[in-house]
C-alpha cells in the first residue's frame, strides 16, 4: 500500500476535483490529488487522513487534467529562426507573449518545431517560462537550402550546424526531427499571411489580407503549388477585386511564382534526407502535410510509427483527399496529428471545423496541436470542447490526445507527464466542469502558476 509522507513540508492537495486522468477512459468524478514536491504521491477518491499541507486547493466544479502535451508550435524560442524558412526571429515581446498565451490555454509541455534552434536558445526559452520546452531539428543541408531561397535571414545570427553536431552537444533537447518542410517553403499558409502580402505591399504599397493572398497564390499555381496550375482569369479577377487592377496577369504570375517557387523542390527533396536523419539517430520524424507534400508523405510511410504526419487537416485538403490519405497513412502505423490554426478565427470556420472533427469521429487522430496560425492559433480546449458539444469525442478521449498520446508520439519530450497518476510529475491544469476551455489553475512540476485572486481556490495552512 502506498504510504504517504504525512509530515512533508511541501504537501499540496487539491480536494474535491473531478479528475480526467489522461489514459482515454478513466474519470473519477469527485477525488483528491496530493502533490508532493514536483511530483504526484496520492490519486484517490478517499482523502487522506492526518496530513499536514502547505496547501489546499478547493476543486469543486473542476476536471483536472494533466497538463497539454503540444507537439507543433512555432514562435516560442527567443533568438531562433522563425520556420523551415529560417525567417529573423520574431520579436522578446512577441516571443513571451505566445508562451503566456500557451500557458494560460493550460500547455504545460510544448515541442519547438521552427527547426533551425540551437541548444542555447532553447535554455534560454526554458529560462523565460515554467513551461517544459523542447525542440525539433531540421539542420541538414537541404533544409538549410530551401530556407536560403526563401529567407534565411534568421540565419545570419548563429552557426550553421549539423544535427551530429547538435545530438553530441545536448540530446536531450533535440527530441524529433522537423517540422520538414512547412508553410513557408511548401507554399502554405505562411506564404498568405506573410511572404505574399509582404511582396504585394513591396511591390505596389498595396496591403492584401490573408485570405486574398492565398486566393491569388492558388489562382497562379493551383492548390498543389505547380506552375501548370496557372489560371490568367482567375488572376485577373482577383487582382481587380484587391484594387491592382492595372498590374498585368503576367506581373502578378512572375512575382508569385518568385515568391512561393525558389525553396519548393529543395524542400519536397528535402523530406527524403530528413527521414534518413530521422531513420539514423531513432527520432520521431515531423512533417508537414498538405495538398502539396501528399505523394511525398505517403512515400515516406514505410517510417510507421517513426513518422508523424503533421496537421493532416491542413486547409489545402478537400475533406475526401485528407481523410483518404489519413486512412492509408494510419494503416502503416504513422502517426496523425491535428491542428487548431486559426480555425475559430478563419473566413473557412465552419469547413475547417468539419474536417477536424471528422479526423476526432473516424478515430484516426492521434495528437492534436496548435501549430501556428500566424501566432493567433486558436486554443486546443476550445477545439476539444466544440468536438465534445458536436458528440465526435469523449472528454476521455479528447484529453488523451491532448496528454498520454503526445508523450508516447514523442518519448524524450514529456517524460513521465501526461497523466494524474501516482509518480507522475505534478504538470496538471484545472478546468471549469462546464466549460474546459475555461483554466483555473496551472500546476507545473507541483508550482502552482494560476491562481484566482480572491483566493476562494487556495487556502493557506
Amino acid at each position: 500500500m502506498f504510504k504517504l509522507d504525512k509530515n512533508a513540508p511541501e504537501n499540496l492537495l487539491i480536494k474535491d476535483t473531478g479528475i480526467v486522468a489522461g489514459d482515454g477512459r478513466t474519470i473519477l468524478e469527485k477525488a483528491h490529488i496530493v502533490i508532493s514536491g514536483r511530483k504526484i504521491s496520492y490519486v484517490d477518491r478517499e482523502k487522506p487522513a492526518g496530513v499536514n499541507f502547505a496547501r489546499v486547493i478547493e476543486g469543486r466544479n473542476t476536471w483536472t487534467l494533466p497538463g497539454i502535451i503540444n507537439i507543433h508550435t512555432h514562435g516560442v524560442i527567443p533568438d531562433a529562426p522563425l520556420f523551415s524558412s529560417a525567417s529573423r526571429p520574431p520579436p522578446h515581446e512577441v516571443i513571451e507573449r505566445n508562451l503566456k498565451r500557451h500557458l494560460s490555454q493550460g500547455t504545460t509541455t510544448l515541442l519547438n518545431l521552427d527547426g533551425f534552434a540551437v541548444p542555447e536558445k532553447v535554455t534560454l526559452a526554458q529560462k523565460l517560462t515554467p513551461i517544459n520546452i523542447k525542440t525539433g531539428s531540421t539542420h541538414y543541408p537541404k533544409a538549410y537550402l530551401a530556407a536560403k531561397k526563401i529567407d534565411a535571414q534568421g540565419l545570419a545570427s548563429q552557426k550553421e550546424l549539423e544535427i551530429s553536431e547538435l545530438m553530441q552537444e545536448n540530446p536531450d533537447l533535440t527530441v524529433a526531427i522537423g517540422e520538414a518542410g512547412s508553410g513557408a517553403t511548401l507554399g502554405g499558409g505562411v506564404q498568405d499571411y506573410k511572404y505574399i502580402p509582404e511582396m504585394i505591399k513591396k511591390e505596389t504599397g498595396a496591403v492584401i489580407s490573408e485570405t486574398e493572398a492565398r486566393e491569388l497564390k492558388e489562382a497562379v499555381l493551383g492548390r498543389e503549388i505547380s506552375s501548370k496550375l496557372f489560371d490568367s482569369k482567375k488572376v485577373a479577377q482577383i487582382l481587380r477585386q484587391v484594387g491592382l487592377g492595372d498590374y498585368s496577369v503576367a506581373w502578378a504570375r512572375e512575382k508569385v511564382e518568385n515568391t512561393v517557387l525558389p525553396g519548393f523542390k529543395l524542400s519536397l527533396d528535402s523530406l527524403d534526407e530528413g527521414a534518413k536523419i530521422a531513420q539514423k539517430y531513432r527520432l520521431p520524424y515531423v512533417v508537414h502535410t498538405a495538398l502539396p507534400s501528399r505523394s511525398e508523405i505517403e512515400a515516406l510511410k514505410s517510417l510507421g510509427p517513426l513518422l508523424v504526419a503533421g496537421h493532416l487537416n491542413h486547409p489545402s485538403f478537400e475533406l475526401a483527399e485528407a481523410i483518404t490519405l489519413a486512412k492509408k497513412l494510419k494503416q502503416a502505423g504513422v502517426f496523425i496529428d491535428v491542428s487548431t490554426f486559426d480555425t475559430l478565427q478563419s473566413p473557412k470556420k465552419m469547413e475547417e471545423l468539419e474536417l477536424f472533427f471528422r479526423f476526432l469521429e473516424e478515430g484516426l487522430a492521434d495528437t492534436i496541436s496548435t501549430d501556428y496560425g500566424g501566432g493567433n492559433h486558436s486554443p486546443i480546449l476550445r477545439m476539444v470542447e466544440l468536438a465534445l458539444a458536436g458528440g465526435v469525442v469523449s472528454l476521455p478521449e479528447g484529453v488523451a490526445r491532448l496528454t498520454s498520446i503526445p508523450a508516447q508520439v514523442i518519448p524524450g519530450l514529456a517524460p513521465e507527464r501526461g497523466l494524474v497518476k501516482k509518480g507522475f510529475m505534478a504538470d496538471l491544469v484545472m478546468v471549469n466542469r462546464e466549460k474546459i476551455s475555461q483554466v483555473d489553475q496551472v500546476i507545473i512540476g507541483g508550482e502552482v502558476l494560476s491562481l484566482e485572486p480572491s483566493g476562494r481556490r487556495d487556502q493557506r495552512h
